[in-house]
Parts: structure tokens; sequence; C-alpha cells
């Protein structure tokens, strides 16, 4: 078969990016990885009737951003503002409680912040806190990062065995990939990857600079620009800041995630839907053609890998 001398650079691009993001026992197998889920595993309780979050997991999925199944089938966003002041303290209950989770499961410090609809999780370094935000929100889990800090979401109607569960599931599972099974060597590499150009993040509707008309324009570039790049439909998604594009399948949906995060654009999916940032402001040299020249990259690769049986 003959293949254009293009394709064949891109393809070789896109993995060394994406195996330069990842750990590197998947490095060999990332087309056996499995983007359906094991189940759910129940709760667990200690003496005094807490969840003993450390004695429930033993192993874990694999990473979504790896092409695994993502912890939730939909997304966990952040809480809104003005139900956290409603009930304060049902809100610092909830944040407490996570943070405990996180702190039996990783051993990580984590506070909560002071409007109390967040929870801070510290990482040990800028790089790693800029690879737990994407493993995170991949897993279908809201994260942000500043620094050497991720934000996570933490609500008053958060349940133990839901949304709670939830969150420190998602950085459970992380950094147990990102501590466990990543040397310091492939911790590096994986920074180099994410510094090289800027990450691509679905706009906040905190966001009070962002009017209703930009943002439905926005909506609207994007469903066109991606449209045209991935060759896939596309639709608004529930979630504000998102759009949906529909895969043929779930396993393409995950192949998609995968490249796509390490093209440095936050994706995740929901089944065979594909969720990727709604495109808003054009920052320095990163503009909506820049975004599409990536994206019509990885269609070449997934057409080429398609042809090949790898998808």
């Amino acid at each position: 078969m003959n293949t254009k001398p293009t394709v064949k650079q891109e393809v070789k691009d896109l993995n060394i990016r994406i195996r330069g993001l990842l750990p590197l026992a998947y490095h060999s197998c990332l087309e056996a990885i499995s983007p359906t889920s094991m189940g759910s595993t129940g709760l667990k309780y200690d003496k005094e009737g807490r969840v003993a979050w450390d004695e429930i997991w033993t192993t874990f999925c694999d990473l979504a951003m790896a092409g695994g199944p993502p912890h939730r089938g939909k997304f966990l966003g952040q809480p809104n503002p003005v139900d956290v002041s409603k009930d304060p303290e049902k809100s610092q209950a909830v944040a407490s409680e996570i943070i405990r989770g996180i702190q039996l499961t990783t051993g990580m410090i984590a506070s909560i912040d002071d409007e109390i609809n967040s929870v801070l999780l510290e990482c040990e370094s800028e790089t790693m806190a800029a690879w737990m935000h994407r493993a995170i929100v991949a897993e279908n889990v809201f994260a942000d990062h500043l620094g050497n800090v991720v934000r996570l979401p933490s609500g008053p109607a958060f349940r133990i065995e839901k949304e709670i569960k939830n969150v420190i599931v998602c950085v459970a599972k992380t950094w147990h990939y990102w501590d466990g099974h990543m040397s310091e060597n492939e911790k590096a590499k994986a920074g180099k990857v994410m510094n090289d150009a800027l990450l691509i993040t679905p706009p906040q509707v905190s966001n009070n600079e962002i009017t209703t008309e930009a943002y439905a324009k926005a909506v609207i570039e994007t469903l066109e620009t991606v449209s045209a790049a991935l060759k896939f439909e596309g639709k608004s998604a529930v979630e504000y800041g998102w759009v949906g594009f529909e895969c043929p399948d779930e396993k393409s949906a995950a192949w998609m995630v995968r490249a796509i995060i390490a093209c440095n654009i936050l994706a995740r999916r929901e089944i065979a839907t594909l969720l990727l940032p709604v495109f808003i402001v054009a920052i320095g040299d990163y503009p909506l053609t820049r975004m599409f020249d990536f994206l019509t990259a990885i269609r070449n690769v997934y057409e080429y890998q398609l042809e090949m049986g790898e998808v």
C-alpha cells in the first residue's frame, strides 16, 4: 500500500507524543487497551463507620487518557456557587471527606479553597499538576491547575457513594499511574510534551467576561472547525464549555481522546461521543486554525490506522 510520506510522518510524530505522555507500560500495548469499564467497586467501612478509602482498591482500570474507560459515564463539573453558599456546613463536610479520602489513598496534601466549592490538591511539581489535570478530566471529572496545585470539584449535593467517591477514585487512579508507573525520566518526557504548546481548556461558566453572544458564536465556530477536521458530526454538549462529536464506536472515541490530549487539547468521552473544549479565545499564536491543523493531522493518522486495522 502506498502511503504519503506526510501521513507516515504524522503517524510517527503522534506516536512520539502519545508515548511521551504515558507510562512506559502502555507503549507496546496501546491497541490492546479495552475502552470498556470493569464495573464499580463497593465501599468498605472502618470501626468508626467511616469509609475506609485506603482498603477499597488494589488495582485500577487503564487510564482514560491512555484509551481506557473513563471512571464516570457523565461529566462531574463544578457545583453552582449559589448552592454552595446556601449550605456552607455541608459543603465543608463534603470537602473534608474528599480530602480525607485523598490522603488515605495517595498521601497527598489537599485543602479547601476559600469558596468551599473546590478541593486544592498539592502536587510535587507543576509537571505533575499538568499531567494530573489532563488525566482527571479524561476520567470525566472536572479539574484545573495553576502552578503545582490541581483544583477539584466539591459541593453540598455530593454523595459519599457517588460524587465524593468519584473524585477520590480519579485522584487515586491517576496518582497511582503517575507515582507508581512513571520513572523520573518518563515524567520529564511528559513535561516536554505538555510544555511545547498551550493547553486548550474549556471556558468556565464563572467567567463573567464571556458574553452569551460570544459564547454562542464560539460554539458554532468550534463545531464547524472540528467537524471539518475530524469528519465527525458535531453537536452542542449539555455541559458549559464543551462540544460533542459522534464517533463510529467506543473504541474510536477512546483512540481520539488519547491522541488529542497528546496534542495539548483537553478531551474526554461519554461512550462513543468525543467531547472537546469550546475554543473561545485565540491566545497569542494559537488561533483556531492551529487547532484545525492539529486535528486534521490526527484524522489523517486515524484513517491510516483504521485502514491498517489498528483502531
